[in-house]
């Protein structure tokens, strides 16, 4: 196989995933750079010699953008959308005041048997080595155990038809704190699916726990 950065200045490759080849049908090129075109050129050898060369071909490799891939991140648009969220949660709370700016998501809080919840659908690329999921999380209740977790927070993946995945990580009001912590999950399991981040807060019949979330992210590099 020839390879070259130019149309028409191919040379033959000695290395890598397409050079010292045997007899085979096709190849991986190894050792390229993103958003560079590459010109190809095959011919066949055999005891006689080698043959004339092919056409040429073209490709350029995209590999992987980095990006932050959630809409309203911090929920400062002042509406829950992109978002699904339960009636109320995305709001410019004054009561559980936001990591950053003016809104947060509160989900919970209200010391009876109620559900929150709080999602939005995203599609991950391929070809990337690192996918995270950060969020910050504030929870403060007013239960009083240091061994039952009565109200749950789940944190979940769900494939584009509604079907839970994965639950990434599961907070309870043993988790309490006074101020907010980043936590970081990894969904490089689900590399080029369509998907949907979703939250949701589950209390029981009493002694409320709120749990506030803000300053989203999904990096991809």
């Amino acid at each position: 196989m020839y390879r070259g950065t130019a149309s028409g200045g191919e040379t033959l490759l000695t290395s890598g995933g397409c050079g010292n080849l045997g007899a085979v049908l096709s190849c991986t090129d190894t050792g390229l750079t993103n958003g560079q075109p590459y010109f190809y050129k095959v011919s066949a050898v055999n005891a006689i010699g080698e043959g004339p060369q092919s056409t040429e071909a073209s490709a350029t490799p995209t590999g992987c953008a980095s990006a932050q891939l959630l809409r309203n991140p911090g929920f400062e648009t002042g509406s829950a959308s992109p978002w699904t969220a339960s009636s109320g949660v995305v709001a410019n709370n004054t009561g559980e005041p936001p990591h950053s700016g003016s809104w947060d998501a509160w989900l919970d809080g209200y010391g009876t048997t109620h559900t929150d919840t709080l999602s939005q659908p995203l599609t991950l690329p391929t070809g990337c080595s690192s996918y995270q999921f950060n969020f910050w999380l504030h929870i403060d209740t007013a239960e009083t155990t240091t061994s039952t977790a009565y109200d749950t927070l789940k944190v979940q993946v769900l494939n584009s038809s509604g079907t839970v995945l994965a639950t990434l990580a599961t907070y309870s009001n043993l988790n309490h704190n006074t101020g907010y912590t980043q936590h970081t999950l990894n969904l490089s399991a689900y590399a080029g699916q369509n998907v949907t981040l979703k939250f949701t807060g589950a209390e029981d019949y009493t002694k409320q726990t709120s749990f506030v979330i803000d300053d989203n992210a999904v990096t991809v590099s």
